[in-house]
């Protein structure tokens, strides 16, 4: 049996076993937070542990720009909602995703290459919130307290 049959057969027996992923858990989705530890790939946080952002996982690839692989093992990976959010539709494949395979390497540099994008985008949001978005959100909220 293949590495992927055996993966799949864990997460079907999963399902079975337990209460908790009995339910709404997509069979792909949950192949791969097994394979992935349940851990977003781009922070490390347990995404398991928050319960809001148990079922959040990310198009590796964006769904929206190729969506034939939006139910695809290989091109999904567990994010946790803050990182889902920033990435958004980035493609770490640059637009070549229709002639890559996916294999543990290819999704590697493509975890990394997405990080990277999540990182910088980040401390682009931190300091346009710092410089420009602190203020005026506590001013809104002055000006709602006076009410």
């Amino acid at each position: 049996m293949s590495r992927d049959e055996e993966l799949r057969g864990i997460a079907i027996a999963l399902k079975k076993e337990s209460l908790y992923f009995s339910g709404g858990w997509n069979i792909n989705i949950l192949q791969a937070f097994i394979r992935d530890g349940g851990c977003c790939v781009y922070c490390g946080k347990e995404v398991l542990k928050e319960f809001s952002l148990a079922f959040c996982g990310d198009h590796l690839l964006p769904k929206s720009l190729y969506p034939d692989l939006a139910e695809n093992v290989d091109n999904l990976v567990p994010a946790c909602a803050e990182c889902n959010l920033i990435k958004h539709n980035y493609d770490p494949s640059e637009g070549r995703g229709r002639e890559i395979v996916i294999t543990e390497q290819v999704r590697s540099s493509f975890i990394l290459k997405a990080k990277e994008e999540i990182t910088r985008k980040r401390i682009d949001y931190e300091c346009e919130f710092i410089q420009t978005g602190k203020v005026a959100f506590e001013q809104a909220v002055a000006k709602y307290r006076k009410l």
